[in-house]
């Protein structure tokens, strides 16, 4: 088992598991929807920060959207570790709690964000606040960087990064459940619209139905093999059909047209390429057996761009996944977890510009964007260790050279 040196133990006695909670309750409770954030979350993290210590500037990238950079210098020359968080949140129309109270109950934190993601932005800025006043025994910069609109606003991370001067490693706050993961799965969005041919009701026999159509299709794109093998890392490549519209364009008439906007994430095993000709043969095979089906695909734009993306991970020998797996046995005092993150976050950019980086948080990803949205308290304090922890590891100061 991982067992820490005097420093490490003093660095990590810094952190106050009360201050860390508060903290966390403070940003539950300031509103910051994706899209349209607001300045009042941005302001008090810049002013918490500058009072840890730290060196702290607000981007606003569009009136009222604010992104907040901080860094810490440490003693002498090393890489520049960032620390990431985004703090917009989903809206809150579907939940059934106060979404803003940051109720604590029965060992949990309530409230919209919680989870996803204000208390790994607590973490992070008390892990921060813990090195500064411990005099900064590490090497390089600690860096951190929290964005307006990862969840669907107008996402301005890449204008955080340029902002800050890039980084050479990093940690993503995501909810992960503390387990460290090696990266995130690509995307493949696509619509696929099937075609008919109306008639009234009464002569439906004398129609070709699209939506019965597009069922047959649907069914059939779940049933492919690659959305059936289990990773150990990763488990399947989820397909998900999010959307559909058929008919309706008369009463009593056979739809003649149905489209279903699908959102797909490709594990590592599961390259675009070899999707995209998975798709065009089981719809040509379709076709081949039942010739009144008319059905096309396309890609929709999705983040800007449209077409698939593959997956971004690191290897698990990778030396920033070994690091953080023994901080987290370090502080959890049981084994790590790897896995690989089911969503896409901050990760993926870096991890495209050749920038190592892992995923590594409190919270249950199920519980982001649910109904009655908590994070366990345990781990909001056990991260900050972590993100504190993981500093010192990731860079050591360097002798000086002669």
């Amino acid at each position: 088992m991982e067992t820490l040196s005097p420093q490490e133990q003093a660095v990590l006695d810094l952190i106050d598991p009360q201050e860390t909670v508060d903290l966390a309750g403070r940003l539950v409770q300031i509103p910051s929807l994706t899209g349209q954030e607001g300045p009042a979350i941005s302001q008090l993290m810049a002013t918490w920060l500058e009072e840890a210590g730290a060196q702290v500037r607000l981007q606003e990238v569009e009136p009222g959207r604010v992104n907040v950079l901080a860094r810490l210098a440490g003693r002498g020359p090393g890489p520049r570790l960032l620390l990431n968080g985004h703090l917009d949140t989903k809206p809150v129309e579907n939940m059934t709690i106060d979404p803003f109270a940051a109720t604590v109950r029965a060992g949990r934190l309530y409230g919209r964000g919680a989870c996803d993601m204000k208390a790994a932005l607590a973490a992070q800025m008390v892990a921060l606040k813990a090195l500064a006043r411990s005099g900064r025994p590490f090497g390089g910069e600690v860096l951190f960087g929290s964005e307006v609109g990862e969840e669907g606003g107008g996402w301005r991370f890449l204008d955080l990064l340029a902002a800050l001067g890039g980084c050479d490693l990093a940690i993503i706050g995501e909810p992960t459940g503390l387990a460290v993961h090696l990266g995130q799965r690509g995307v493949f969005p696509i619509l696929v619209r099937t075609r008919g041919r109306a008639t009234h009701t009464g002569t439906a026999d004398q129609g070709v139905n699209a939506i019965e159509k597009m069922a047959r299709v649907i069914l059939t794109l779940y049933a492919l093999p690659c959305f059936h093998r289990v990773d150990p890392l990763w488990g399947r490549s989820p397909i998900n059909v999010q959307e559909i519209h058929g008919g309706g364009k008369v009463t009593a008439a056979v739809p003649d047209e149905c489209v279903a906007n699908f959102d797909i994430r490709l594990n590592p095993d599961l390259p675009p390429e070899t999707l995209q000709a998975a798709i065009e043969e089981c719809l040509a095979g379709l076709r081949a057996v039942d010739p009144a089906l008319q059905v096309e695909w396309t890609f929709r734009s999705q983040g800007g761009t449209a077409g698939g993306r593959p997956a971004r991970w690191l290897p698990p020998d990778h030396p920033l996944v070994q690091t953080m797996a023994a901080v987290v046995t370090a502080v959890l005092g049981t084994p790590a977890r790897l896995g690989g993150f089911p969503g896409g976050c901050a990760a993926g950019p870096l991890l495209e510009r050749g920038i190592p980086a892992v995923i590594c948080g409190p919270g249950d990803l199920a519980q982001a964007h649910s109904a009655d949205e908590w994070v366990a308290i345990e781990q909001v304090v056990a991260a900050a260790r972590v993100y504190a922890l993981a500093a010192l590891r990731l860079l050591p100061v360097r002798p000086p050279e002669h």
